[in-house]
C-alpha cells in the first residue's frame, strides 16, 4: 500500500515569491502525509522522511544534489536522500536549506541562480515510509515541488553599491558601481567608476543613455537611439566646434 504525499512547499520568512535570498534559510515542508486509512504519518508510527534537491540548468536534463560527494550529478539510486524531521507544531515533515556558506566540492555555491538567464532553477521531491496500525509498512513519494531560484546575497536589494570582481575584495577592486533597480530587479540607473587598460573612467548610465568622463578628462555624451541631447539655457563655447569631423567657425 502507498502513502498519500502532498506536493512539497518551499518558503522563506518575509518572502512571498519563489525567488529566495541566499542569505536567509529556506524551509522545505511536506505536511499531511497519510496512510491508506487516512491516519497521519508521524514520528510516532516509525515514520521516516527524506528528500532530494534537483537543479535544472538552462539546457539539458535535471541534476540531483549528492550531499555525500557534495556535487550535482546525474539522478540515480546511488544518491542518498537527505533527512526530513517531523515537526509536531506544524504537523509537517521539514528541513532547512542553507545557501550562504554551502559550497560544492570545488568551492562553488551549491545554490545560485544567474539573474541574467534565470537559471539554474531548483525543485525538491520527498520520500516517506511508515508502519500503519496493522503493522504493514507503507511507502510513498511526493510530486515535484514548484521550481524556485536562489539569488546571490544582496541581489534583491533595489539600491546598493557593488565591487567587482566578485567576491568583493577592496584590495583588488577594478570597478565600483552604485545602482538603483526597478521592481523587476533590473538596474535602471547607475554610476560606475572603472579601471581598465586605458585608465580610469566615470560613467553615468540611465535609460539607454550615458555620460562618460575618461581618464584624460574628455567627456562623451551618448543619448539613447533616437533621443536628443537637449540644452535649456545659454551655451558658451571657448574653443572649437567640430561637427561630423568638420571644424566650424565660431564667431
Amino acid at each position: 500500500m502507498a502513502l498519500a504525499v502532498p506536493t512539497p512547499l518551499l518558503k522563506q520568512t518575509g518572502n512571498t515569491t519563489a525567488q529566495f535570498a541566499s542569505e536567509k534559510p529556506i524551509t522545505l515542508a511536506c505536511g499531511s502525509v497519510t496512510f491508506a486509512d487516512g491516519s497521519s504519518l508521524t514520528s510516532a508510527n516509525k515514520g521516516n522522511g527524506t528528500f532530494l534537491i534537483y537543479r535544472q540548468p538552462a539546457a539539458g536534463s535535471p541534476q540531483v544534489w549528492d550531499s555525500t560527494g557534495k556535487n550535482w550529478t546525474t539522478p540515480s539510486s546511488a544518491v542518498t536522500p537527505q533527512s526530513l524531521f517531523w515537526k509536531q507544531a506544524d504537523l509537517a515533515w521539514e528541513s532547512i536549506l542553507l545557501a550562504t556558506g554551502n559550497n560544492d566540492s570545488a568551492g562553488n555555491p551549491t545554490f545560485l541562480t544567474d539573474t541574467s538567464t534565470g537559471y539554474p532553477t531548483y525543485f525538491a521531491q520527498c520520500f516517506f515510509t511508515g508502519v500503519d496500525a496493522t503493522g504493514t509498512t507503507q511507502q510513498g513519494q511526493s510530486p515535484q515541488s514548484s521550481s524556485f531560484t536562489v539569488l546571490a546575497s544582496g541581489a534583491q536589494n533595489l539600491a546598493g553599491v557593488a565591487l567587482e570582481p566578485q567576491p568583493p575584495d577592496p584590495t583588488k577592486a577594478t570597478q565600483i558601481r552604485m545602482f538603483l533597480k526597478d521592481a523587476s530587479l533590473v538596474e535602471q540607473g547607475k554610476v560606475v567608476i572603472v579601471q581598465d587598460g586605458s585608465g580610469f573612467h566615470v560613467q553615468l548610465i540611465a535609460g539607454g543613455a550615458s555620460v562618460v568622463v575618461s581618464n584624460g578628462g574628455a567627456i562623451t555624451l551618448t543619448p539613447a537611439p533616437g533621443q536628443p541631447v537637449q540644452l535649456n539655457g545659454n551655451l558658451t563655447v571657448q574653443g572649437t566646434v567640430t561637427v561630423g569631423g568638420v571644424l566650424l567657425q565660431v564667431p
